[in-house]
């Protein structure tokens, strides 16, 4: 009998965690999208963002160390930033607890969005977004994979994170190397090999693990030859 009580008094802690959470979260929405008591602006191009100090110093390496050493736009309360005013805003609508989503930003892709999201998630010091985008990249490869704009794709990741964040990278090569033989047929993939050549060698790396482990072959659509190693 006292272990029931013992854990239905569990349940009830993680249902009053769980309901002061939603609550939470559900102001800070509130908050964001009526500008209610916003002490900071946000400037990107044409755009301004109405923010709360707490809630961007909270989340965001950059914003914090800024306020701590106390920078011109502290005074003045306002900062203009030269990024992307979508991904700007995709940051700022997750650090007030809203999932954002590329496909509502007109005709960037998914893939590209994640990208950029990624790397704005970088620069200013938000280990969650940096998670998210991520997580939404990967998804958006595995089903994008074959559309025009992946190369494109590919040379976005390779010039905009550093050789030391393989995170992205690791996602293309895998699914470059699942999906070779097909890829190979795309004109603007064989250029992406041709200009990218960390890519091309990281490629080039995972097929000779994948040859090694499983012995593989490939043929080359242009030539009909195969290759692989014993």
């Amino acid at each position: 009998m006292e272990t029931a009580i013992v854990s239905g008094e569990e349940n009830m802690d993680e249902m009053d965690q769980s309901d002061t959470e939603y609550t939470l979260s559900a102001s800070l929405k509130s908050f964001f999208i009526s500008s209610t008591f916003t002490d900071f602006t946000i400037q990107v191009a044409d755009e301004e963002f109405k923010v709360h100090k707490l809630i961007i110093c909270g989340q965001s390496e950059f914003f914090s160390r800024m306020f701590n050493t106390q920078w011109k736009e502290t005074a003045e309360d306002v900062i203009k930033l030269e990024d992307d005013p979508r991904t700007i805003e995709a940051m700022i609508r997750f650090m007030y607890g809203f999932d954002y989503d590329g496909s509502i930003h007109g005709r960037i892709s998914p893939m590209l969005f994640s990208v950029r999201v990624y790397v704005v998630a970088e620069f200013y010091g938000i280990p969650g977004l940096k998670d998210q985008a991520k997580t939404k990249f990967e998804a958006a490869v595995q089903t994008c994979w074959d559309m025009d704009d992946f190369p494109a794709v590919i040379t976005e990741v390779y010039t905009t994170t550093l050789p030391t964040d393989q995170t992205l990278r690791r996602v293309l090569v895998a699914t470059a190397t699942e999906h070779i033989e097909l890829l190979l047929q795309k004109d603007e993939f064989v250029r992406a090999l041709e200009l990218c050549g960390s890519f091309a060698a990281d490629v080039l790396r995972r097929l000779g693990q994948n040859q090694s482990a499983g012995n593989q072959r490939h043929k080359c659509p242009n030539c009909g030859a195969s290759w692989g190693w014993n």
